[in-house]
């Protein structure tokens, strides 16, 4: 739709600016019993400040004539409340000493703390520990593994298993170059005196 379709007859070649905007605003383009019901900003404030006031007033009417039963039921509700959330951070503390003397890292902690962590706290302890337990065996068995495999890769610095008796040129001349050369890097006078 173009402005000149807009105005209709108003519209005029060469129109400025201030007289197209005088004739649009002369026109109803949209029919007012269309559009809904609406309320000024200033009674909708009036109106919302005042229901927020009526509603804090009947709270307050509602504490004040609670029946005794009421009260304590709803102090119970609450002592329960605070009750769950001590319980939570206290196994929470648990968790986490079991987990800090595991040595892992405050990262590592976290995450593993939304696994352990629950209400009771014996569950607590024996998750926490559970975990753990399989951290450190798998720990364990790879250390052993990565020393069983520096120590294959290793060389025998003396004969026959014996670091104190010093290795015969006949068990020299057994090694392969890589031993050989490992000797050479580690025990630079031995290997002197076997080349010699």
């Amino acid at each position: 739709m173009t402005i000149k379709d807009l105005l209709g007859e108003q519209y005029k070649e060469g129109m400025t600016m201030e007289e197209m905007d005088l004739a649009i605003g002369e026109k109803k383009f949209v029919d007012p019993e269309t559009l809904p019901k609406s309320v000024k900003k200033d009674v909708f404030d009036k109106t919302a400040s005042e229901l927020t006031k009526y509603k804090k007033e009947l709270l307050e009417l509602k504490n004040t004539q609670m029946t005794g039963e009421e009260q304590l039921k709803q102090k119970l509700e609450e002592a329960e409340t605070l009750k769950l959330e001590y319980s939570l951070a206290h196994n929470k503390v648990k968790a986490e000493e079991i987990f800090v003397k595991g040595g892992l890292t405050p990262e590592e902690i976290e995450k593993l703390l939304t696994l352990s962590v629950s209400e009771d706290v014996d569950s607590t302890v024996a998750k926490a520990q559970s975990l753990m337990d399989v951290i450190l065996n798998k720990t364990e068995i790879a250390t052993k593994k990565t020393k069983e495999d520096l120590l294959k890769l290793t060389p025998n610095p003396g004969g026959n298993g014996n670091p104190d008796k010093p290795m015969a040129k006949e068990e020299f001349k057994k090694l392969n170059y890589k031993e050989r050369f490992t000797l050479r890097e580690k025990q630079p006078e031995l290997y002197k005196k076997l080349t010699e």
